[in-house]
């Protein structure tokens, strides 16, 4: 690797506290990242989206190279671990006060944490004080349903309650296997606040008593009322869609939650929506959705909660855009947008899985026809090349490694040709920030097409 194309990405990756290595020593600098990662378990290893996981793999070099004093030393910023591409919209928001507390055994630090009205989001180091600790932690049965007990609390119990009784609540996390170090994890938990604006954070195998509680600070949202009717997208136990009544999307930088009544109980149906930026942009549902949650309010009345895959500038947001309506954040008269057709979901037929532990494959060639996506093949080479949202991705026939716009990504699964039909992984369609379903049929018994949502 070139010294100045690592320094660049050096500086997009590590806190800038964190000096780019010099000189550089590429074959050292190689030897040491792959020792780095090498060292993980499998088992510990945590799937990603690809461009976090080639986030991770520089925090890996990073701390390869500088030590793993970095890992520790250094406060990682909660949104560089959930959020892909700029954060930089949201950073004041992001909550820098360490909280720690220990035992004989453990210390537990909050390093970072950001919050809405809906969500809060942490990151958690763990550290193990002596070796008996050490061993444990490292092994397989550490984690499980008692090792973390993270929750909000309701304003009453945040003031003196003696046992906090958790609400409606719910909580996701994986650990950053990347930073650990020889005597530290780093997790990261996403909880749903119910409404709540503190928490509560312990890990289980610490004395009784041990935890941390703090107030959250959330970021500001805003609700778009909408009140219509429109085509919802199809699910995984619905390849149709149906209808829905959107009552209204409440945005934060950081989630999106649509209140929606499903029309037919027996069609049900996600939210389809679109993002007009202020310079015209408009972004899809798949380029900027996870979704986290669908819950029933009340007979059709649901709630569902998504999460960005990037940080959202909401002074950048014009509109939300429903069945081909704009509704203005300020507010404005609902106007009339054009939506091009290629952005609405789309089936294609299912391919038989490549490989035995694998899922259907998709049909490449087809996938690039339905998004109006450049397409080459290369019989002689058996080497395909499409380009879609300016995205380049190569693929050669009998490797599960793609090249997105240059750069190696794994596809878990080779790529195959069969009766001249090109085949790849599902993950393909990440690359490009598409949905992809491998939708069942009314009776539920098979599935029977992908269901493609851009």
């Amino acid at each position: 690797m070139k010294e100045n194309h690592f320094a660049e990405l050096w500086e997009d990756t590590v806190p800038t506290e964190v000096p780019c290595p010099q000189p550089l020593d590429s074959e050292d600098m190689v030897r040491r990242v792959n020792t780095a990662l090498d060292g993980l378990p499998p088992e510990r290893r945590q799937h990603m989206r690809q461009k976090t996981r080639f986030a991770a793999v520089l925090i890996a070099a990073a701390v390869a190279l500088v030590g793993t004093a970095l890992a520790v030393t250094v406060h990682w910023d909660v949104l560089d671990t959930y959020f892909r591409g700029d954060t930089s919209s949201a950073k004041l928001l992001v909550d820098h006060e360490v909280r720690s507390i220990s035992d004989k055994d453990y210390t537990l630090t909050v390093e970072s944490s950001v919050s809405d009205g809906t969500t809060a989001l942490l990151l958690v180091r763990l550290d193990a004080l002596t070796e008996e600790s050490r061993e444990f932690m490292f092994s397989d049965d550490f984690n499980g349903i008692d090792t973390w007990s993270i929750y909000p609390l309701l304003p009453e119990e945040n003031n003196g309650g003696d046992t906090p009784t958790p609400s409606s609540w719910g909580v996701g996390y994986s650990e950053l296997g990347e930073l650990r170090t020889e005597d530290s994890t780093f997790w990261r938990f996403d909880v749903d606040l119910a409404g709540a604006t503190a928490l509560r954070v312990r890990m289980g195998y610490m004395e009784e008593g041990a935890a941390l509680e703090f107030d959250l600070t959330p970021a500001d949202s805003v609700t778009v009322d909408i009140g219509a009717t429109g085509p919802g997208a199809p699910t995984l136990d619905n390849a149709q869609g149906g209808d829905l009544i959107v009552d209204s999307v409440t945005l934060s930088p950081l989630t999106c939650q649509v209140d929606a009544t499903i029309a037919d109980p027996d069609r049900e149906a996600d939210p389809l929506l679109f993002f007009l930026m202020k310079d015209g942009t408009l972004i899809t549902t798949g380029q900027s959705l996870t979704a986290v949650s669908a819950q029933r309010i009340q007979g059709e009345q649901w709630s569902f909660h998504y999460r960005f895959q990037s940080v959202m500038d909401l002074s950048q947001l014009a509109a939300v855009v429903f069945d081909g309506t704009a509704y203005p954040l300020d507010g404005g008269k609902p106007y009339a947008v054009e939506i091009d057709s290629k952005l609405y979901p789309f089936y294609l037929p299912l391919m038989d899985p490549i490989t035995e532990d694998g899922g259907y494959a998709l049909p490449v060639e087809a996938l690039c026809k339905a998004l109006e996506a450049p397409y080459d093949w290369d019989g002689e080479t058996q080497t395909a090349t499409c380009t879609y949202r300016d995205i380049t991705i190569i693929l050669n026939v009998g490797s599960s490694t793609a090249l997105v716009d240059g750069k190696p990504m794994d596809l878990d699964e080779p790529v195959v040709l069969r009766d001249g039909t090109l085949a790849a992984s599902w993950k393909l369609s990440e690359f490009w920030g598409l949905d992809c379903t491998a939708a069942y049929n009314e009776a539920q018994t098979e599935r029977t097409c992908w269901v493609i949502i851009p």
